[in-house]
């Protein structure tokens, strides 16, 4: 046999040996897992009106009727669910508060109030992230900052518990970047 012979030999004998792993693994996938644990890279669809997260790898697609999907389970992860149901709200708040700029029957004091109190959301949302991001250049693992409305800020650390220091550095930050006094200042921390 000559050498162009033998390299079309082993081209099919690679092709054949693909062929028998794609079948091999294509029964049942070879990405699916018998655990029912999320795999990174899985399709993840996120309901915009409740924030629930659905499973989209077994085939089902969520629907508005009320019909069964796979719901994963985020309740393990505080902090993200937290996150969610802030975004959540916000983005409620925001529509409310478009409509009612928005609207011609709007009085003018009303509109410009409305607008108001958009630019603050706004303001509100860009201060807490950067809190939050200056509290975990900090050595924190997780934070959630949630601005309340009376004037507070609830802070919820993910440590097992905090030291002085770690306290005091994290009241500084809020202190300085969300302009309220100490006393306003509300620290958890849990697991």
């Amino acid at each position: 046999m000559n050498k162009k012979q033998m390299l079309v030999v082993a081209l099919v004998l690679v092709i054949i040996a693909a062929g028998v792993l794609q079948f091999t693994y294509g029964e049942k996938g070879f990405s699916s897992r018998d655990d029912g644990e999320e795999r990174l890279g899985e399709a993840v669809y996120v309901d915009n009106i409740t924030g629930e997260t659905v499973n989209l790898t077994d085939g089902t697609v969520p629907d508005d009727t009320g019909g069964e999907s796979a719901v994963t389970d985020t309740g393990n992860d505080y902090f993200t669910q937290a996150r969610i149901d802030r975004e959540a709200i916000r983005s409620r708040q925001k529509e409310e508060l478009k409509e009612l700029t928005g609207n011609a029957n709007t009085g003018d004091e009303i509109s410009s109030q409305a607008q108001q109190e958009y630019l603050d959301l706004v303001r509100r949302s860009e201060i807490e992230a950067t809190i939050e991001s200056l509290i975990k250049q900090r050595g924190i693992e997780d934070v959630v900052v949630i601005f309340g409305s009376t004037g507070t800020v609830d802070l919820v650390v993910k440590a097992d518990s905090l030291s002085q220091s770690e306290t005091a550095q994290i009241s500084d930050i809020v202190m300085r970047h969300a302009g309220v006094e100490m006393k306003d200042i509300h620290i958890k921390n849990m697991r």
